[in-house]
């Protein structure tokens, strides 16, 4: 038994550490494979928005199909050899796709394919819409793209998995299920005065909003005088409208009377109308929905737009030929609690861009106005026209801002009863509604354009998650709805973005004040030599020594305004370099920290 001892103990500390070692890295590829055989569909998602957790809506999507559902994955089996940057998305794509089948109870069948070159496989693949790419020009041709199909004649395909939209995986699986699940697309009509649809005489494309749409949605463009509706229309959708006539206006009245879902895109300044006259002189920009509105007891001021100087954005402009950073107060990038999150339309959004937008009031104690996006409190109205200059200087509206700490309503829903705008008119059929009212009002139309929420990298705004939640909530479903926004790539500095806002703020009421104080010195200098400016000479000493000292006071007002500017453009600086050096300084620390403590273990051990 001694010698046994004796021979643990001769038995070198690094020979066990080397043991220690081998069982760890046993343990670790032991535990991976349980994990991977046992839990293959769960992880852990420490992502801001859950992208590698399915959503509500998709479970209950998945949960609740009816419709069979088959799915192709065709991947190469040499995918990942070839390009093995694919390796970890295709594994992703693989995984999200048997969990959706296991949760669907069995409505969605999984066949995943490896379309070997010359083989029926590769012939299924091209001739069900999937796209090859090569990694080099002597390979052979790779696939990795999906195609699924319903029980009837459905087809929806997705031709190849680009890793630029990895993030938006879930949200393509899911909207590509829910299109093959549905037997009869709903019906959206929709007046639009703005410009949704392409025009090729122009080469103007059609707007992404109204694209996505398609894609859920039978959309339907009706005209501006119709006089009545696909009686399959599910949702209403009115953009921008000015010229509406009576017929229409009043088969808008009985559609609403009757509990049609109504979404109103209303504007006190349409730059989209304004920009697509190219030289003419400019028309009315504005909306007029009036006879509808005065009858619903809402008030929209249509030459009025909203001024915020807490959700301007900052723009780049060129003012008396140099580009300068400012805040442009009529064009709003909404966040926080500027949205209402216990709506569901905008509960997984994270921003909406309006420019120029107007406001909605209830002026009437029967009509109730629920709002859903509002301004900040440091905002106001003012003159739609200015505000809307593009070659105007923002910072002069600041002034015109009346702040009242109110939030003004940017979109509000009517659930209200209400009464018709036509009780004189002898076919009318319904004077009032006998159930609650299914109104969306939105005070800006120029949301809807691509230029404001979408950049070639992506989208930088909901809006189109936005209108496309609303249309479902109204046609009675929310499938996609927790999915929307996820992605969404825009992630400001919002408290750099709120100090540069404030130091502008503070330096332009403070210049403004001194510059009515220079302007008082100058007006008294002038009044004391105008009599006299031939000959200064003649001015007696007491004069000379005002002048003087009106211009010593300009002098130091001026140093005071220069001082000011420099402070507060300081202030924004340290608060960036300070952000930047966390940034990039606090990962390398972290890292160094547990290296230092991992080293240190290992020599204690060693010891």
């Amino acid at each position: 038994m001694r010698e046994q001892w004796n021979f643990l103990n001769n038995i070198k500390t690094r020979t066990l550490v080397r043991l220690s070692i081998l069982f760890s890295v046993l343990v670790f590829f032991s535990i991976n494979i349980i994990i991977n055989n046992v839990f293959n569909s769960s992880r852990i998602d420490f992502t801001e928005k859950k992208l590698y957790s399915l959503s509500n809506s998709t479970i209950d999507l998945l949960k609740n199909l009816q419709e069979p559902i088959h799915i192709r994955l065709f991947v190469s089996g040499n995918l990942v050899k070839e390009v093995p940057q694919l390796s970890t998305y295709a594994n992703r794509v693989e995984t999200m796709l048997k969990t959706y089948s296991n949760i669907s109870n069995g409505k969605i069948s999984l066949e995943i394919i490896d379309p070997k070159p010359f083989s029926d496989y590769e012939d299924r693949a091209v001739g069900m819409g999937i796209n090859s790419f090569t990694a080099t020009e002597m390979s052979d041709a790779l696939y990795f793209g999906l195609a699924a199909t319903n029980s009837t004649t459905g087809q929806k395909n997705i031709p190849i998995f680009s890793p630029e939209r990895e993030t938006f995986l879930e949200y393509d699986l899911s909207s590509l299920i829910s299109e093959l699940s549905q037997i009869k697309k709903p019906v959206i009509s929709i007046i639009d005065n703005l410009g949704l649809q392409a025009d090729s005489r122009i080469g103007k494309p059609e707007q992404q909003i109204l694209k996505q749409m398609r894609e859920m949605f039978v959309v339907e463009t009706v005209n501006e005088n119709t006089n009545e509706l696909n009686k399959n229309t599910k949702v209403l959708m009115i953009v921008h409208p000015k010229f509406l006539s009576d017929e229409t206006l009043y088969m808008i009245d009985q559609w609403i009377l009757n509990g049609g879902a109504t979404l109103v895109f209303l504007d006190p300044y349409a730059e989209t109308e304004i920009s697509r006259q190219q030289g003419m002189p400019p028309m009315n920009p504005r909306s007029n929905l009036k006879k509808l509105l005065d009858t619903w007891g809402i008030k929209f001021d249509n030459k009025k737009a909203v001024l915020d100087s807490e959700f301007g954005f900052r723009i780049s402009r060129n003012l008396n030929g140099r580009d300068i950073q400012v805040t442009n107060y009529p064009w709003l990038n909404i966040r926080g609690n500027g949205l209402n999150k216990n709506e569901s339309v905008l509960s997984n959004l994270s921003t909406i861009v309006m420019t120029t937008a107007g406001s909605f009031e209830s002026i009437d104690k029967k009509t109730s106005l629920e709002p859903i996006i509002v301004s900040s409190q440091n905002s106001g109205l003012g003159d739609a026209q200015k505000a809307g200059n593009p070659e105007g200087d923002p910072r002069d509206l600041l002034p015109n801002i009346k702040k009242d700490n109110q939030n003004l309503i940017l979109a509000g829903w009517i659930k209200s009863p209400l009464n018709s705008s036509f009780k004189d008119k002898e076919e009318t059929q319904i004077l009032k509604s006998r159930n609650k009212s299914n109104i969306l009002l939105v005070s800006d139309a120029d949301m809807l354009m691509d230029r404001n929420w979408l950049t070639q990298r992506g989208a930088f705004a909901n809006n189109g998650d936005f209108v496309l939640n609303v249309i479902e909530k109204m046609i009675g479903g929310s499938a996609l709805s927790d999915l929307r926004g996820k992605s969404t790539s825009y992630r400001p500095f919002d408290k750099i973005i709120a100090l540069e806002k404030i130091a502008e703020e503070k330096f332009l009421l403070e210049e403004q004040q001194l510059a009515e104080k220079l302007k008082g010195m100058e007006d008294k200098i002038r009044s004391l030599t105008q009599n006299n400016e031939d000959d200064i000479d003649i001015l007696s000493p007491e004069t000379i020594e005002a002048i003087d000292g009106f211009k010593a006071e300009m002098m130091s007002t001026r140093s005071q305004l220069r001082s000011v500017k420099f402070d507060l453009r300081r202030d924004v600086e340290n608060l960036k370099k300070w952000v930047i050096a966390f940034n990039v300084a606090i990962l390398p620390v972290i890292f160094a920290g547990l290296a230092l403590i991992i080293s240190f273990r290992r020599k204690k051990s060693s010891y």
